[in-house]
């Protein structure tokens, strides 16, 4: 078996992705946020939870790149969402506390930026179940 190092790009193209990833969630967010405010149609429930589905698969990546791909990122973002929940009470204060340390730690945070992006997913999950009473 031999070893063959990663592309020269491939940290590059990583960080690229992380940032991207970022990047459109805090659009989603601001989305929930102000869409209503500035009468621009908000984001559906299916909307909502197919995002946060693709949230899952970039937080599994980023946990795989920190070498830890087997961890249940789905219970840790619930329990680490309703640590937060728990303070702010709000699913998109918690959603945005999420991600603004996600993008903090990025991806040499590992895990902990993995179970971040999870915490964020599920925040958009508990946001999608009150899709009809969404107002801000």
């Amino acid at each position: 078996m031999t070893a063959v190092s990663p592309p020269p790009d491939f940290q590059l193209r990583n960080q690229q992705a992380f940032e991207t990833c970022v990047a459109t969630t805090l659009q989603v967010l601001a989305a929930v946020e102000f869409a209503p405010a500035l009468h621009h149609t908000q984001p559906t429930r299916e909307t909502l939870l197919a995002f946060s589905t693709e949230l899952d698969r970039h937080a599994a990546d980023v946990a795989a790149l920190a070498g830890e791909r087997h961890l249940d990122l789905l219970a840790l973002g619930q329990g680490w969402y309703e640590r937060l929940a728990a303070e702010r009470d709000e699913p998109l204060q918690a959603a945005y506390h999420a991600l603004h340390s996600a993008a903090y730690l990025g991806l040499a945070g590992g895990s902990t930026t993995a179970l971040l992006l999870s915490a964020v997913g599920y925040a958009l999950r508990v946001l999608a179940q009150r899709e009809g009473r969404l107002c801000h």
